[in-house]
């Protein structure tokens, strides 16, 4: 990470801050999956002692970046080629 970024995460205000139990809620996930996406770098984090807190819009990049349309237009009921 660089200088940037590092300034950039600093301004996240305090409440944009959540921690395990509020991710696995929110997604409902287990545990071990939270701690997967962590390890395989795919959910940035950080660590104060054993207490692990992501920023909401990390989640919302990371389900961005994941999302996969349906192939089906339910506006039109036609197939999306």
């Amino acid at each position: 990470m660089n200088d940037l970024d590092k300034k950039q995460v600093a301004k996240t205000p305090l409440e944009d801050w959540i921690d395990n139990y509020t991710v696995i809620h929110m997604l409902h996930i287990s545990a071990r999956t939270l701690q997967t996406l962590r390890t395989n770098n795919t959910l940035p984090y950080s660590r104060i002692n054993n207490k692990i807190y992501y920023r909401r819009q990390d989640l919302q990049q990371v389900l961005a970046d994941n999302y996969v349309p349906s192939a089906i237009d339910f506006t039109h009921e036609n197939i999306i080629k």
